[in-house]
């Protein structure tokens, strides 16, 4: 199983303090980090408060130390490229109400256990 991660689910992550590379691995997962989502941290970077900068700050840090495979996902604009690909079965790691709304295969973070769950459609 591939997911593919979202930028508001990885900032979300680390700032609950979710080791969400770890879990996702645990659970069978092959984590791809989108090229598009990797600029939109950069580019979020310099437009966020405090916290937020943070927190993408070390995602930044961490797809650099850890081998998360990067792929392109075409020509659309994120949410679009990863709608399409949740479309083609592919797990989306997001937090985006419209996202999920499109997609069947969703890894979401559980507010209530402060971790991570698959949501099925």
């Amino acid at each position: 199983m591939e997911v593919l991660l979202d930028s508001n689910f990885i900032i979300s992550s680390i700032k609950k303090k979710i080791d969400f590379i770890s879990e996702l691995e645990a659970m069978g997962f092959k984590i791809i980090l989108p090229r598009g989502v990797f600029q939109e941290l950069k580019d979020l970077r310099l437009k966020v408060q405090h916290s937020d900068k943070s927190a993408i700050d070390i995602a930044l840090k961490l797809f650099e130390s850890k081998k998360i495979k990067k792929a392109t996902i075409g020509n659309l604009n994120v949410d679009k490229g990863l709608i399409e690909k949740g479309r083609q079965g592919f797990y989306i790691a997001t937090l985006d109400k419209e996202i999920k709304r499109h997609v069947p295969n969703r890894v979401i973070i559980s507010n209530s256990k402060n971790s991570i769950l698959i949501d099925r459609n």
